[in-house]
């Protein structure tokens, strides 16, 4: 006699294979690329001053030779520094590898609060499964900036989980719990802090709303701000409060709100199954007079500014699981899903939907992955990069030029400083420590000096003005903008044979894909 699947047997199935698959779709990328994913020079340079400095901190940070102060949540910084130092790799390995691990955890701690929130484990794998293959769970965080975004996401699951729990069953010893895991997301990522403290509240106004669990509320606060002392406590002594200030002014996104009224932020390179599915959990919570979910995927947009989606898509998981184990599954079979309930037996319709799901969303997920790994830092610009480090002043300044439109997506402006030493005057990372009202201003002018790759050498006087500068370093090919591939890949012959032709430059290093001039 063939034996019946349980539905918690195939849940335990599916979430092995989510977790599994899901970091093998995290891990990918990196392994594609060669080099780390888009960004994270800035990173780098931190690292090896963490170490440089016997792992105390720095009051400020090396890179791009910008009095920056060393003002970032360090925990990153300090777990990057000790598995450099313990497996004998290079920062540049260590930023091509550990978000991706980071990132890859990030799926059980789902699964956990997943669990806290449904009390049902077939939810709770539906949901794990939607975010170990919605391509915005992993977009951001396998990156080399990832290293402290997908630790941030970590801690904060974690302590979400924990919140819950405490709201729900008053467990003292999860005061502790979410206190400590709270604090550890404020020591990883500037996000990662707001993004807790908005689903916190939120989770508190529709689940609790009472008096205990708000002072429980308040001691949980109270140890964050104990745990994560040390780093906002040497910060402030040495610099004030104005870089934390000046990065909390540069976080806005007005537009953002679009993302979510166009339900386009699950980036999904198909046919959008996550984001539908979603749509349908949402209706059906919604007639239910179940309001937490689906508030909980609206309010980011409206109070995270950039980096909502990378909140919402936690919450959309989590609507998609109960949108096809609530309301799609049961209408394709409606008698057997009701026998099956009684039962808790395993239905055909739900082995074959969940069978093909898996397959399609593994199939986007990688596609996805696959065109994220060309935003990287291209073999010929590493080589020129060491040219530079070599062959020009250690306090030479540079304008580097890519003809990207996205100051987020630029691997070259972001790397050059970390693998050249040398100043580049229009690169912005670093800089939201240090401009405050002014940042936006400045992404603007970096988003102007690019823009002159598609006019000619006045465009490039115009823009940059008087400012100081020795060299132009100039990507000549345009493979991704705004991490996405190019159709085909973009030149710029006509602007760069005028300035190559300017009696101002002379030329220092050319290959087909990289131009270093000098500045007579």
């Amino acid at each position: 006699m063939k034996k019946s699947i349980t539905r918690d047997e195939w849940s335990t199935l599916i979430l092995l294979l989510a977790v599994l698959l899901g970091a093998f779709i995290r891990f990918n990328p990196a392994m594609l690329a060669g080099f780390a994913i888009n960004d994270g020079g800035m990173f780098a340079v931190m690292i090896d001053d963490l170490k440089a400095n016997h792992y105390l901190l720095p009051a400020f940070t090396t890179y791009n030779h910008s009095n920056i102060p060393f003002a970032y949540p360090p925990l990153g910084f300090y777990l990057g520094g000790l598995a450099s130092s313990l497996l004998h790799m290079e920062t540049v390995q260590v930023l091509r590898w550990l978000p991706a691990l980071f990132a890859s955890l990030t799926i059980p701690a789902l699964y956990l609060l997943a669990l806290r929130l449904s009390k049902n484990k077939y939810l709770a794998t539906l949901s794990t499964l939607f975010f170990a293959f919605v391509p915005r769970a992993f977009f951001w965080f396998v990156m080399g900036g990832g290293l402290t975004r997908s630790l941030g996401q970590i801690f904060m699951l974690l302590a979400l989980a924990s919140i819950v729990r405490l709201y729900e069953e008053k467990r003292r010893s999860d005061i502790f719990l979410s206190g400590i895991f709270g604090g550890l997301a404020v020591l990883s990522h500037p996000e990662a802090a707001v993004h807790t403290a908005i689903s916190a509240l939120l989770i508190w106004i529709v689940l609790s709303r009472k008096r205990t669990t708000f002072f429980h509320s308040v001691l949980v606060g109270v140890i964050v701000l104990v745990v994560s002392a040390p780093w906002w406590g040497a910060v402030i002594y040495r610099h004030g409060v104005g870089p934390l200030l000046s990065a909390m002014q540069t976080g806005s996104k007005s537009l953002a709100i679009f993302n979510l009224v166009f339900f386009t932020f699950t980036d999904e390179p198909y046919a959008t199954f996550i984001a539908v599915i979603g749509l349908i959990g949402i209706a059906y919570r919604l007639i239910r007079r179940d309001y937490l979910l689906p508030l909980w995927m609206a309010v980011p947009f409206l109070v995270a500014g950039r980096s909502a989606a990378n909140l919402a898509v936690i919450p959309l998981a989590m609507l998609a699981a109960v949108g096809l184990a609530e309301v799609i599954l049961p209408a394709l079979q409606p008698s057997a899903w009701k026998e099956a309930g009684k039962s808790n037996l395993l239905i055909p319709v739900e082995r074959n939907v969940s069978i093909y799901l898996m397959l399609y969303l593994v199939f986007s997920a990688y596609q996805f992955g696959f065109q994220l790994s060309a935003s990287t830092l291209r073999p010929s610009d590493q080589a020129a990069m060491a040219w530079v480090r070599k062959n020009t002043a250690a306090d030479s300044s540079f304008v580097v030029l890519t003809g990207t439109s996205s100051v987020a997506c630029d691997s070259v402006s972001e790397w050059f400083p970390a693998l050249t030493g040398r100043r580049s005057i229009y690169t912005v990372q670093g800089t939201e420590w240090t401009l405050a009202e002014k940042f936006g201003g400045f992404i603007q002018k970096s988003a102007d000096v690019q823009a002159c790759m598609n006019e000619d050498a006045a465009c490039f006087e115009d823009a940059v003005g008087p400012s100081t500068y020795d060299y132009i370093y100039i990507s000549k090919i345009l493979q991704t903008n705004n991490c996405a591939p190019v159709d085909g890949v973009k030149k710029f012959p006509y602007f760069i044979e005028r300035i190559k032709g300017d009696g101002k430059f002379e030329v220092m290093y050319e290959t087909g894909d990289v131009l270093v001039l000098k500045r007579r």
